[in-house]
């Protein structure tokens, strides 16, 4: 993700929050974290495993359990995380991917082991119709 250029004036700005959207996935998910952190406590011998691993796996989904921030705006797509942020740039998308719930923009042409820092999943929330408008009205020619 690019930070050379300063976002423009916002055309949307929407928060998604999964955890809130889906309890029972929720409730599930800090099931497996509180088992798992349990069996590592008792395995090491020592609660502070326990507390370790609790942390450990909880941090590793925090975009599930904790709010993130999506904004568009005319030179790109900035998303807020938790633990930190990420923007690309209209100009350097090579690649759009859409699903039921949401998007995909890759600097690469083609899926490769090294897309993790250069792609940026957009959940599409509430105003899914709006921000698939947006984002394919702003897309470099050449990308669908």
């Amino acid at each position: 993700m690019t930070e050379s250029s300063t976002p423009g004036t916002p055309l949307l700005t929407w928060r998604t929050h999964p955890a809130a959207r889906r309890p029972q996935a929720a409730a599930l998910a800090g099931l497996v974290i509180v088992a798992f952190s349990v069996v590592a406590g008792f395995t090491f011998g020592h609660y502070g495993w326990g507390v370790l691993s609790a942390a450990v796996l909880f941090l590793s989904l925090n975009r599930f359990f904790l709010p993130s921030t999506f904004t568009i705006d005319e030179t790109g797509v900035s998303a807020k995380f938790p633990l930190g942020s990420r923007r690309i740039e209209w100009k350097t998308v090579r690649r759009f991917e859409a699903g039921p719930h949401e998007v995909m923009l890759s600097m690469n042409i083609r899926r490769t082991w090294l897309n993790a820092g250069r792609e940026l999943h957009i959940p599409l929330g509430k105003e899914k119709a709006k921000v698939l408008e947006l984002i394919r009205s702003r897309l470099p020619n050449g990308v669908a």
